[in-house]
């Protein structure tokens, strides 16, 4: 995906948060006797149960109940849903317009004004009691940080931008992390230096990890389907060998960092023996391939644990060219070691 793509998706409608049973008040029946409008304040706790009295979505025979609730602007709302029911939780506003659709539910409010709060269940045989709890979250915003550092923000709409210091050169790692949406970030810097990452962290999470020159770099915090959220950012430098010229000798514990294609190290063997010879990476599927004397050559791709590299060899001494790749051209972090049996 493209940083233009990035502006697109980020900059689209906001209130669709996912896919699911809620529908528009249109698709829903009229109210039965049982299903009264119930006014709620925020910070409120409020039982309701769903009953085959409730009312009913015609759509898909689920049932619902409605809350009303007068917000003020800025109001950065979570509402959860407690209970034995299976359900989920709609926000709409006093156009009836579909704000925000889940369980629990964020959204900051930018309008004044009365909004309405519907619980329904997830089918047609979704019922039981329960309780609707409403809170603001406070965030301490910011728009700078510098490494290491961290800082949280929140998601609607256009991408949220950071400026992130680099005190000086080497290797780092920028996580954005979010339970409500699928992250997405470009990060530019100087020199023309942009790259950006979707999955590259845990689940859905972003990960941008890289040798970085000391400066001021700029992060674009967005949503790759348009959802909004909490998310936090966090830049942590990491004990990466970066020595270009990559001499090592037996035994050797380094930790790497794969940037644009192979590294190639010059391994040196004193004392001829049966030796280990491992890469492991946790984002990475590392290979590894050995050269030496009389054209000997080896070569491993899953000889280790989960899909890591390792070579077991007799070795004469001498020196030996070793290099570190990945399966697929993936930048990450690896670490090397190479020891006697």
């Amino acid at each position: 995906m493209t940083k233009n793509t990035l502006s697109l998706v980020a900059g689209g409608a906001a209130a669709v948060l996912l896919t699911g049973c809620q529908l528009a008040p249109s698709s829903m029946g009229s109210a039965a006797p049982g299903d009264t409008v119930k006014e709620i304040s925020l910070g409120e706790r409020v039982r309701g149960e769903l009953t085959t009295q409730s009312g009913l979505n015609r759509k898909d025979g689920s049932r619902y109940q409605t809350f009303a609730m007068t917000l003020s602007a800025d109001t950065l709302l979570e509402i959860d849903l407690e209970g034995s029911l299976d359900g989920v939780l709609t926000l709409y506003n006093e156009q009836d317009e579909l704000l925000a659709v889940a369980s629990p539910l964020r959204y900051k409010v930018t309008e004044p004004g009365d909004y309405k709060v519907v619980v329904s269940g997830i089918d047609e045989s979704s019922y039981g009691p329960f309780n609707v709890v409403s809170r603001t979250i406070d965030l301490e915003l910011v728009s700078s940080l510098t490494a290491p550092g961290s800082a949280s923000g929140w998601l609607q709409g256009e991408p949220v931008e950071f400026t992130v210091t680099i005190p000086e050169s080497g290797a780092y790692q920028i996580d954005m992390r979010s339970d409500d949406f699928d992250a997405l970030m470009v990060m530019t810097g100087p020199n023309g230096y942009e790259v950006e990452n979707d999955d590259g962290g845990e689940e859905y999470n972003a990960r941008i990890g890289d040798i970085l020159n000391a400066g001021e770099y700029r992060i674009q915090a967005g949503s790759y389907e348009q959802n909004a959220g909490l998310f936090t950012i966090e830049v942590s430098s990491l004990n990466v060998d970066i020595d270009e010229e990559r001499e090592i000798s037996a035994p050797a514990d380094i930790a790497g960092w794969m940037r644009n294609g192979p590294d190639v190290y010059t391994l040196t063997i004193e004392q001829e023996g049966v030796y280990q010879i491992d890469m492991r990476s946790d984002g990475l599927d590392p290979m590894l391939t050995l050269e030496g004397p009389a054209g000997y050559v080896a070569e491993d791709d899953d000889g280790g644990d989960n899909y890591n590299a390792r070579l077991t060899e007799r070795l004469a001494p001498g020196v030996y060219t070793l290099t570190a790749r990945c399966y697929e051209e993936n930048r990450g972090l690896y670490s090397l070691t190479v020891a006697p049996l």
